[in-house]
């Protein structure tokens, strides 16, 4: 297990004593300080070690202070934690049997190192139960916590979702509302394509001044592109890196997209993808790469590049299966050279309402149209995140995630409501679960901050999914047929994204020298 251990000042003499159980049994400790014996302040340690495992970076938490019930007390005003004090073994070890404890706080001036190393010792040699009686009970607990959170989009990360933000711009980056978004609602990445460029640097005047310095004359429209989104591109990561660091590499990514043109041009998007990735020269950027048939080779070379990858575009299931193979194939190659697993993150963004406009058109006028329609979308995404599980399970991938590798996230991508009939959160609702992203654009936030249901649901409902899309194959919907579909339209709108852009730039360009 990863542990994340705190200490104030009061708890920093056993804290060597405790690094040494930890490590001693096998675990791995992420070290949150304090780091001598100046005084500081609990709550900043509790805060640290409760955020790291609610955001993935650890699976339980230690924290150390004169009583343990200081910290124990900030710990518990965070979502997900359950901290206790526990200066007994029949204690340390229940609690976590029987109410699923996931953080132990002890209190140095009330205990000493002897008694402290067995009190860790049986706290990392229990395990939840998992019986009913303390299932429910458990569940009645987080229950509570639900009720009295005020920010729907925070509370995803009790459930092991995080929340990207889809969209940039300069605007965004200079109003502090980027900021603010982290802070308060708990984003924790964002993500980017063209179309969303087009708009921002089409409608906004914080780019004029770049544009109209831009030695045009000899230069590519390109490079002026490049040139404006990689500075935007690099604040962001610049304002998110506190997200890097705290998550220890789990969040915090932002992405920018190879040119569409080269959907079909494997050695093209390779070296693209490399020159972006050493310019940003940041380790929480990813480079968005289509899953096209000529994509996914340049996904398992960049991955095994020690390059961030955002595998965008992804319908089919098939495709799905073909993108994380790759990551896998990649990361094995990465590790073979020398490299350090740990080091390489990537995503696969599955795009869901697209699939329920797709389908639901061809659905018009079938006797079966109201019984079928507007579920085509969350059955696939589930099967997909079914197939998360199967992969990311079993000897190939516990050989990997012993040297650290990360598991290739799903990425729930186009999760905006296209049908004013359909609820406004239908599909982020829908897709909630452990390991998961939701890259939310503007009117998904807002929407899913103001009333979206907290559950994990991306589990419920995986043998009907199945049976759903035997039914549309039944009626004539032939599912590959329609995804692959989706993949070539989708490049396509990307790439008409793209060449609206730079003819946008070349007209600004031209008019800004002769204002």
């Amino acid at each position: 297990m990863r542990i994340a251990l705190g200490a104030d000042h009061a708890g920093f003499p056993i804290k060597d004593t405790v690094i040494r159980v930890v490590e001693a049994a096998g675990h791995t400790v992420l070290d949150l300080g304090t780091f001598d014996t100046k005084p500081v302040d609990y709550p900043d340690y509790a805060l640290a070690v409760g955020q790291a495992i609610r955001e993935g970076a650890a699976d339980r938490g230690i924290l150390l202070c004169g009583s343990g019930v200081g910290v124990s007390v900030a710990a518990n005003k965070l979502h997900g934690i359950r901290a206790g004090v526990c200066h007994d073994t029949y204690s340390a070890r229940q609690s976590v049997e029987h109410d699923n404890l996931n953080v132990l706080c002890l209190g140095p001036r009330v205990i000493g190192p002897a008694l402290a190393e067995e009190l860790v010792k049986a706290f990392l040699g229990a395990e939840f139960t998992g019986e009913a009686r303390h299932l429910r009970r458990v569940s009645k607990t987080m229950a509570m916590e639900v009720i009295v959170t005020t920010n729907r989009l925070a509370a995803l990360a009790d459930y092991g979702q995080s929340v990207w933000y889809d969209n940039i711009s300069r605007d965004l980056l200079a109003s502090g509302k980027l900021a603010l978004l982290i802070a308060e609602d708990g984003v924790r990445g964002v993500t980017s394509n063209p179309t969303i460029f087009e708009k921002a640097i089409s409608g906004g005047r914080l780019y004029d001044a770049d544009i109209a310095n831009w030695p045009t004359p000899g230069k590519p429209v390109k490079e002026l592109y490049e040139a404006l989104a990689i500075a935007d591109i690099g604040a962001a990561a610049d304002l998110l890196r506190p997200v890097y660091d705290r998550t220890a590499g789990v969040d915090g990514y932002i992405s920018l997209e190879v040119s569409p043109h080269l959907a079909h041009d494997t050695a093209g998007t390779i070296a693209e993808a490399k020159r972006l990735f050493a310019v940003l020269g940041r380790p929480n950027v990813m480079i968005k790469v289509p899953a096209t048939i000529e994509g996914i080779p340049a996904v398992r070379e960049l991955i095994g590049s020690g390059v961030n990858v955002n595998v965008t575009l992804i319908f089919a299931l098939s495709a799905y299966d073909m993108v994380m193979a790759a990551y896998l194939d990649g990361l094995e190659v990465w590790a073979s050279h020398g490299g350090d697993p740990a080091r390489v993150a990537s995503v696969a963004s599955f795009f869901v309402s697209r699939v329920d406009t797709a389908v639901d058109k061809l659905l018009a006028g079938h006797p079966q149209e109201m019984t079928l329609r507007g579920q085509a979308a969350i059955a696939n995404a589930r099967l997909a995140y079914a197939r998360f599980q199967q992969t990311f399970a079993g000897p190939r991938w516990e050989a990997l995630a012993a040297r650290g590798g990360r598991v290739q996230r799903p990425l729930w991508a186009s999760t905006s409501t296209k049908n004013p009939a359909y609820a406004d959160t239908i599909y982020a609702d829908a897709l909630i679960g452990p390991h998961t992203v939701d890259t939310m654009p503007p009117a998904t936030v807002d929407a899913f901050r103001d009333h979206g249901r907290l559950a994990q649901t991306v589990t419920e409902g995986v043998a009907e999914a199945q049976a759903l899309l035997a039914q549309l194959a039944a009626v004539g919907i032939d599912m590959d047929a329609v995804t692959a579909d989706l993949l070539t339209n989708g490049v396509k709108i990307f790439a008409e994204a793209f060449d609206k852009l730079l003819a946008g730039l070349t007209a600004k360009a031209a008019a800004l020298r002769v204002a």
